[in-house]
C-alpha cells in the first residue's frame, strides 16, 4: 500500500508543480510569449445590445432624386438659375460678393488686370458650380430693383426670373441675397453685380 501512496503523492506533486510553474511563468514574464498584434476596430456610438445576434451593416440610403441639401439658417449671396413658381422653389448657385477695395483685390487675385479691376465697386466670385434647390416660404418677401412690391406674387416671380437671366457680357447683371430660415427662402433682395455706369 505504501508504493501506491508514494506514486499518488509523486503524481500529485508533479501536477501541482506543472500547474504552479505555468501560472508563475505567465505572471512573472508576460512578455515571454509575445501577443499577436491587435487591429484597432472603430468604436460605434450606437447603442449595443449584447444579447442580440449580430446584424449585418445597414445599407446607406441613397439620396432621393431631385432632393437638394438644405442650407442652414442665414443669409446667402447667389445667382438664381431657375425660378419655379409652379412648385414654389428656386435653383441657386451660391457666390461670394466683394465691395469697394475688397472687390478690386479679389478681382486682381482672380486674374483680372489691375487697370480694369481698379474701377470695380462690386465683384462677384463664383468658384463652385454646385446648384441647390430651395423651397420658397409662404411669407416670401421680394425686394427687386424697380419692382412693384404691391404686384401679385406671380408677377414678382416673373420679374425675378427675368432679372436672374440678364447678362452684361459674360457677367450676371444681378446677384441676390437670400434669407433662409427653416430650410426655406423667406426673403430675396436684388443687387447689381456690375458697375452702375
Amino acid at each position: 500500500m505504501r508504493p501506491v501512496r508514494t506514486v499518488a503523492a509523486v503524481m500529485f506533486a508533479a501536477a501541482v508543480a506543472v500547474t504552479g510553474c505555468t501560472a508563475h511563468a505567465t505572471a512573472v514574464h508576460p512578455s515571454a510569449a509575445p501577443a499577436a498584434p491587435v487591429a484597432e476596430t472603430p468604436v460605434s456610438l450606437a447603442p449595443t445590445h449584447p444579447a442580440a445576434a449580430p446584424q449585418p451593416p445597414a445599407a446607406t440610403p441613397s439620396p432621393a432624386v431631385g432632393r437638394a441639401p438644405v442650407l442652414a439658417d442665414g443669409r446667402y449671396d447667389a445667382y438664381i438659375s431657375t425660378v419655379d413658381s409652379r412648385r414654389h422653389r428656386l435653383v441657386v448657385d451660391l457666390v461670394q460678393v466683394f465691395n469697394g477695395q475688397a472687390a478690386v483685390a479679389a478681382a486682381v487675385a482672380d486674374g483680372k488686370p489691375s487697370d480694369t479691376a481698379q474701377y470695380l465697386s462690386t465683384y462677384v466670385r463664383n468658384q463652385n458650380p454646385r446648384l441647390r434647390t430651395l423651397p420658397l416660404a409662404r411669407d416670401l418677401r421680394l425686394d427687386l430693383r424697380g419692382g412693384d412690391c404691391e404686384a401679385p406674387r406671380n408677377q414678382q416671380l416673373s420679374k425675378l426670373a427675368t432679372d436672374a437671366r440678364l447678362m452684361s457680357g459674360a457677367t450676371h447683371t444681378y446677384y441676390f441675397t437670400l434669407t433662409v430660415s427653416g430650410g426655406a427662402v423667406h426673403r430675396i433682395q436684388e443687387f447689381l453685380a456690375i458697375n452702375a455706369c
